[in-house]
């Protein structure tokens, strides 16, 4: 879903597994994402209140990870503040 007033879209597992792509590469992103996913318990995440705990879990491993995961974060929790508010 797209926040129209901010053109800002909203963040999925897609975008996390991105993300991680281009930080460690496709087997080791998907992995990642898969790792992380079951020790959130949401193998699909639909929301990015379900994100934040996968991507909590990734900052946690690693320095790389952590500036990749982060920044995912940010994401997901900006386009949270901006739903919010109403778009």
């Amino acid at each position: 879903m797209t926040i129209p007033r901010y053109d800002y879209q909203q963040p999925t597992q897609a975008d996390l597994l991105s993300a991680l792509t281009t930080s460690v590469g496709a087997d080791a992103a998907k992995v990642l994402v898969e790792l992380a996913a079951r020790r959130a318990g949401r193998p699909q995440p639909d929301s990015p209140d379900e994100l934040v705990p996968m991507i909590e879990y990734l900052m946690e491993l690693g320095d790389l990870l952590r500036v990749t995961a982060r920044s995912e974060k940010i994401r997901a929790v900006t386009y949270r503040a901006l739903h919010a508010a109403g778009g």
